[in-house]
């Protein structure tokens, strides 16, 4: 940019640092930018101040009407004459656009000094005073100067009598619009910095050691230019490795996409993944700039070490901001051009997210790479002697110890890199020698509101401000508490945590930006001691959002123990009474919060109403803070302003009160504390797989109510179909073998095709009429109406594959059963032709054959026989795995303590051989009064005992009723006795019983289990039953008798009549009886003299309690308060 310089010739009477600040500083908006001696204790003598330079920059906001000059400018103020400063006041004219001269006379000594600028590519402007025009020596002067400094009329700018000071200004203004349209030189910072060396003026980066660090750093950032590029191929670790490692890890806590894979097979491959991607991350070498990077932390003395971070910061910084800024003037381009394929813009927003590039980015490599082979020495890959960077983690420590913040979570991919954390602090712990107890600090806060410079200005932190990097995650950075302060507030350290992408515009778009945003509030709200809610007015919304997901998120997290403080501070709020002017915003804001915690404790069913207040440690009149914009009139020019430091002054010297008070509450953490609640927390958020992706708790519970809704229809669906395949199995077994030809099984698939076609329609005609019922809060979940649709007509096609293979299935058995029909005609020819040959045989030779030789040709004509046929098997199941996948899918929305309790429990089977016993755990209580507590605990846990019995006594006769039918096993059995079970938790009576989620997940483990052993039983005989070998090995004895029979020339008319009577009418009898016996007996009850007893509920019920008083009968009570259904 162009440098504008103003310097002074001899004495003048008005203040030319005054004039400049005029000249820089927008109407209505004063700044003093440069000292001078009308401001305040500017009238003390100077002592050093004379040839100092001072340096400022104009930027232009974008607006024409109010922006002083259209570009930015430096403008340069020489402190004393010129004749005295000769030096600085060459370096000026050599690194200047323009120099503008302050001067009341030109006498021959100043002509004989300006002459020797002759040929200078500078231009130059005299600032005169009307008494300088008049005076003719002075004329004279600037006439021979014309020549020599190529000057002409518009470079005397004269301040007449006549001119007042505002516009004399505005002369000036023009004058260096006027230079910088002139296409003048433009001269660097570094630039300048060669020019003063030439000119034997001493430059502080020229310090040995500042200069060996910055050589250091240039030799790893000289090569990098697309940023993205070189964090694919130099940065290796960090970027997709270390995005499938963070998605393997949730997955292996979340399981979203085991589908019908076996648990324990499932969890296997997903950590044989984790340690192949490991094994990946540890065979690449170092890169040459990683190398020289950690030699730089770990062999350059102190001192330029420090020097070398901050060459590195400022080299990444600089190169992150040009691509940045090349990838926005693309990305404008590509909005002008509306032909452009609208897939490309998130791809664009992908790499604007991929181009930041910072020391945080280099420590992270570092991180994965120390991670990669401590997982490969704990799998015994390598041997802990061979290990390579295991001195990384001190290197970390002593960075953290030196003020440099650690990344505890990576934004980029939503994960903590738990094991350099874990050694890292624990490295940080041991150089402290054990002395690490500390307080936990907060931020959170909408991208853009301030947060890092309010942290920065409470502590004299140096988070990034304004970098122009979208960098995502949460940094720590450690405070020292003095020695003198520590007693009072009770630790050695405060931890401070600054977040930062929080609803960032450019990250809006890209995946799980809810999902991401949510994991990280959640994370850094629960490890605080305290958290500064940083909430700029026209992004409160946002953050209820992120605070309601928090509260919710807690709520399912059984890990929360604490409740961390929560203060909010409203920023950009200038009216100095608008502590009492928010009053009924405050409470509006609680009130939401409150409502929103309310919604999600119901949600969650924790059996009584729950506040904000009851989560968060939160006062309404204490805990809000409105604090002023930071500056004062419109950036980028405008100052800071004093409210702005006063205000967080105040809030800094509250925290510090409040910290004490905790210390006197509870005892804070030390570092191995503070890491195992890291680990504990982040194990909760990963088995978290429901709340986090949505916008609040509004929106889950709205999605909640139409998932509930849903799953009725969806049963519906599938209750219909199975019956309908049954009808259909049944009219397949009563046709003709010769009938069942593909045409037959075409006809059916179509008719299957039709009924799915109407029964799918049906949930989209409820989903459309449940969209327009006007349920609560159904705007919020309006972009989910898709998705559902989708799963319906997933639905359609999971119950199109389930009918078509039943039907396919039921086709095959009749026709197995027409081919063991055909075999037992084809064996009476044989058995006659064989008794007809051994007959002729036997009256030839007179000879007989006794029982065991006759045995002995029949087994052999036997196996002849089956060898001729080709008969396949029918497929045995595993029951079991079946129906654990059902159990998964039935609890895949409870939470991360089902899924923790689920990974941790034995297979179905095993359930079967236990007895239900209540545990403590079942049960929940927050109430302060013991003895209250106690009686409703006993209540509770009756009232839970005799719930579970109920449920397991309906469960196993449902499964019994199932067990004794002759079909097969049907998924439908399982799903039912979920939904059995879900419908009785689910009612008010019983959510009222603060029954736990560790209840449910041991009730159902239970109930399946028994089951399943009951269903495979099931599955098993069917396959005997209808095996066409297993069938015909039944069939053998049979064949056998009739052989000895036909030989014996025996009457088996009788046997034959035994043997139809058994396998023909017995079981159509059985069936026919099973079928109608329940309808003859209810017919016979309602046509009875005791019919009325049994007209209604009511009646029924007022009969049963007389017949209890008139037994009186103590165990009777008992049995019908604990189990109704099974009493009655």
């Amino acid at each position: 940019m162009p440098t504008i310089s103003f310097v002074r010739m001899g004495s003048c009477n008005f203040s030319k640092s005054k004039l400049l600040n005029e000249i820089l500083s927008p109407s209505q908006q004063h700044h003093d930018f440069f000292i001078h001696r009308d401001m305040e204790s500017g009238n003390v003598p100077r002592e050093i101040a004379d040839g100092l330079v001072e340096i400022s920059w104009y930027f232009p906001s974008g607006t024409e009407n109010s922006d002083l000059f259209p570009k930015p400018v430096a403008v340069a103020n020489l402190h004393g004459d010129i004749e005295s400063h000769w030096l600085q006041f060459s370096f000026l004219t050599e690194i200047s656009s323009a120099v503008f001269i302050v001067t009341e006379s030109i006498s021959e000594r100043e002509y004989a000094l300006l002459s020797s600028l002759q040929g200078s590519a500078t231009k130059y402007y005299f600032m005169v005073n009307n008494q300088a025009v008049t005076s003719k020596e002075t004329l004279a002067f600037l006439k021979k100067l014309a020549p020599v400094l190529k000057l002409n009329n518009s470079c005397v700018l004269q301040k007449g009598s006549a001119t007042n000071e505002a516009a004399y200004v505005k002369v000036l203004q023009s004058a260096i619009a006027a230079v910088m349209k002139s296409s003048p030189k433009r001269v660097s910072i570094e630039a300048m910095a060669e020019t003063a060396r030439q000119l034997g003026i001493q430059v502080d980066e020229d310090n040995k050691k500042c200069q060996h660090a910055g050589e250091y750093a240039k030799e790893i950032t000289v090569h990098i230019k697309d940023v993205a590029k070189y964090k694919r191929e130099k940065l290796r670790l960090q970027g997709e490795p270390w995005k499938n490692l963070a998605e393997v890890e949730k997955e292996l806590c979340r399981m979203r996409n085991q589908g019908d894979i076996p648990l324990e097979k499932y969890k296997s491959q997903l950590k044989k993944k984790l340690l192949e991607l490991r094994v990946q991350q540890n065979k690449h070498d170092l890169t040459d700039s990683l190398s020289k990077f950690i030699t730089g932390l770990g062999r350059l003395p102190p001192k330029e070490k420090h020097y070398f971070l901050k060459w590195m910061k400022f080299d990444l910084d600089h190169i992150a901001r040009e691509n940045i800024s090349k990838l926005r003037d693309q990305y404008k381009e590509k909005c002008k051009n509306s032909k452009d394929d609208p897939k490309m813009f998130p791809e664009h927003d992908k790499l604007i997210s991929a181009s930041s590039l910072g020391v945080e980015h280099f420590m992270r490599e570092l991180g994965q790479f120390y991670e990669a082979e401590c997982s490969i020495v704990q799998e015994g890959k390598i041997a802990e002697s061979q290990r390579q960077f295991v001195h990384l983690s001190g290197i970390a420590a002593d960075l953290m110890l030196e003020g440099f913040p650690l990344e505890l979570i990576d934004g980029d991919v939503s994960n903590i890199p738990l094991q350099w954390v874990t050694d890292v602090l624990t490295q940080l712990h041991a150089k402290l020698g054990g002395r690490s107890r500390m307080l936990v600090l907060t931020v959170l806060g909408v991208q853009s509101t301030g947060k890092s410079t309010l942290l920065n200005t409470m502590f004299g932190l140096q988070f990034a401000v304004s970098s122009g990097r979208c960098t995502r995650g949460a940094f720590m950075s450690l405070i020292k508490v003095a020695e003198n302060f520590q007693q009072d507030l009770g630790c050695d350290f405060i931890l401070v945590i600054d977040t930062e992408g929080l609803k960032a515009p450019e990250l809006a778009k890209l995946e799980d930006s809810y999902e991401h945003d949510n994991e990280l509030a959640t994370l850094v709200v629960g490890l605080s001691d305290i958290t500064i809610v940083n909430m700029a007015m026209e992004n409160a919304t946002e953050m209820k959002d992120i605070l309601q997901i928090v509260v919710h998120a807690f709520l399912r997290m059984e890990e929360i123990g604490q409740k961390a403080n929560c203060q909010f501070v409203h920023q950009n709020v200038s009216d100095v009474s608008a502590h009492e002017q928010n009053m009924r915003d405050r409470k509006h804001l609680l009130e939401q919060m409150d409502e929103m915690t309310k919604a999600a404790a119901k949600m969650e069913k924790k059996g009584r109403e729950m506040t904000f207040s009851d989560i968060m440690d939160y006062d309404l009149e204490k805990h809000n803070w409105y604090i002023p914009a930071l500056w004062h009139g419109v950036p980028p020019m405008a100052p800071v302003n004093m409210g702005y430091s006063e205000k967080v002054y105040e809030l800094k010297k509250y925290l510090f009160e409040f910290l004490k008070g905790c210390s006197q509450n509870r005892s804070p953490k030390d570092i191995p504390q503070f890491l195992e609640w890291v680990k504990s927390l982040w194990n909760a958020v990963k088995h978290e797989n429901f709340i986090f992706s949505f916008r609040n708790s509004l929106v889950a519970e709205a999605y909640n109510q139409l998932s509930v809704k849903y799953a009725e229809w969806e049963w519906g669906f599938r209750k219909m179909m199975h019956l309908w395949v049954s009808e259909k199995e049944t009219f397949i077994q009563n046709q003709p073998p010769d009938k069942l030809d593909t045409s037959v099984l075409t006809k059916l698939k179509n008719e299957a095709q039709e009924k799915l076609r109407q029964e799918a329609k049906k949930i989209l005609d409820h989903l459309k009429q449940y969209f327009e019922s006007g349920a609560t809060n159904l705007h919020l979940i309006e972009k989910y109406k898709e998705d559902f649709r989708r799963s319906a007509n997933g639905l359609r096609n999971e119950l199109e594959s389930y009918s078509f293979s039943k039907l396919k299935e039921a086709i095959e058995i009749r026709k197995g059963r027409h081919k063991t029909d055909a075999v037992l005609s084809q064996y009476k020819r044989k058995i006659e032709e064989k008794v007809d040959r051994l007959l002729n045989h036997c009256r030839k030779s007179k000879c007989k054959l006794n029982n065991d030789e006759q045995e002995k040709e029949f087994e052999t004509m036997w196996r002849e026989t089956l060898s001729e046929l080709s008969l396949i098997p029918l497929q045995k199941r595993i029951i079991y795995k079946e129906m654990e996948l059902h159990l998964r899918r039935d609890l895949e929305n409870k939470g991360s303590a089902a899924w923790r309790m689920l990974e941790g429990a034995r297979s179905l089977p095993t359930y079967k051989t236990q007895n239900f016993k209540m545990k403590n755990e079942y049960l929940k209580f927050k109430i302060s009064v013991s003895a209250v507590k106690e009686y409703f605990t006993q209540e509770c846990w009756h009232k839970t005992e005799a719930l579970a019995t109920s449920l397991i006594d309906e469960c196993n006769s449902y499964t019994e009723k199932k067990a004794h039918c002759k079909a097969d096993y049907d998924e439908t059995y399982c799903r039912e006795l979920l939904r059995m079970i879900n419908e009785q938790l689910q009612q008010a009576t019983v959510q009222n019983l603060h029954i736990s989620t560790c209840f449910e997940v041991d009730l159902k483990l239970h109930i399946l289990g028994d089951a399943a052993c009951a269903f495979q039983k099931m599955h098993e005989e069917f396959i005997t039953e209808n095996d066409p070998l297993q069938c015909l090995g039944k069939l053998e004895p049979q064949y056998l008798s009739t052989f000895k029979a036909l030989f014996l020339e025996k009457d088996e008319c009788q046997d034959r009549a035994w043997n139809f009577c058994d396998q023909c009418l017995r079981p159509a009898l059985v069936d026919y009886m099973n079928k109608r016996l329940g309808t003859e007996i209810v017919d016979n009850v309602l046509s009875s003299e005791q019919s009325a007893e049994y007209s209604t509920r009511s009646f029924f019920q007022l009969f049963v309690l007389k017949q209890l008083l008139k037994e009186n009968d103590f165990n009777n009570y008992l049995q019908y308060t604990r189990n109704y259904v099974y009493f009655i």
